[in-house]
């Protein structure tokens, strides 16, 4: 090899290097950020729950798909994510918990339709979500082979499972 071609190669490579010795560490670089807390104001709770129910019903037998987030299939926070911005223009967090953690919690009394109802179906924290239609009903997406479906709150599974009720209303 020429030398002027290896001396450019060292140069290149130092370069590399240099640049690999910035990065911050992984163990910074993938820390999420705090979820900003959420609350709508440009429509009212009664209004607001009923086009979030009329667009969410819609959504009934719609393939469950891991990270999906499209009418093509979804899961659980991509339903609930999907729905709020299509019924009512919100933009949501893409997680379970990072939706749990900028709603405000309220009693399991007091969910209305368009609240969303939190579940730890993991062992390690909200993991799951579904969107609250009154009467005791929620919509959402629960595993892999099924589809968007209505669940009680009673069903021994959730109920077993809740963790918290939440709205951004």
């Amino acid at each position: 090899m020429k030398p002027a071609i290896r001396l450019l190669l060292c140069a290149a490579l130092l370069q590399l290097a240099a640049c690999g010795g910035i990065r911050k560490p992984a163990a910074t670089a993938h820390k999420s950020k705090p979820a900003r807390t959420i609350r709508i104001t440009h429509i009212g709770r009664t209004a607001g729950g009923q086009e979030l129910m009329l667009h969410s019903m819609d959504l009934v037998g719609t393939p469950y798909r891991w990270g999906g987030s499209s009418d093509s299939g979804f899961d659980c926070s991509g339903m609930v994510q999907y729905v709020y911005k299509n019924a009512i223009d919100v933009s949501l967090p893409r997680s379970s918990r990072d939706m749990a953690a900028a709603s405000r919690t309220i009693r399991t009394q007091d969910l209305r339709t368009g609240d969303l109802v939190f579940f730890n179906t993991s062992g390690r924290g909200i993991s799951h979500v579904g969107l609250y239609i009154g009467n005791g009903q929620f919509l959402h997406a629960p595993r892999s082979g099924s589809s968007v479906q209505t669940e009680s709150l009673n069903t021994p599974y959730y109920a077993k499972r809740f963790v918290k009720a939440g709205t951004f209303f």
